[in-house]
């Protein structure tokens, strides 16, 4: 009777665990895909909202649009950049002496 009780005991052990384990897996799936379709909604409700408020202010350029002003080209370099970390400044000339 011992040798048939360890026979059933592990198959029906992992039975009810596979059972167990499988409508976890079911149960988080469905609220994954509940928190998916919410965000999908979401983002179709900003998109819309983003659309109609596009189409509302068509006359003025924005950063998303391509309409964009080119600043003007730069002819002549400048007369000074700024400081190169080898040119002598006055406190360097100072502890040099």
């Amino acid at each position: 009777m011992l040798f048939v009780v360890w026979l059933v005991l592990p198959p029906a052990y992992v039975v009810v665990l596979g059972r167990r384990y499988v409508r976890q897996a079911q149960e988080a799936a469905r609220d994954t895909m509940w928190a998916y379709a919410e965000v999908q909604d979401l983002l179709d409700d900003f998109e819309t909202a983003q659309d109609s408020q596009d189409a509302a202010q068509a006359g003025m350029p924005s950063a998303r649009t391509e309409v964009t002003q080119e600043l003007p080209r730069v002819t002549e370099p400048p007369a000074a950049v700024g400081k190169h970390r080898l040119d002598e400044s006055l406190l360097a000339r100072g502890v040099a002496s």
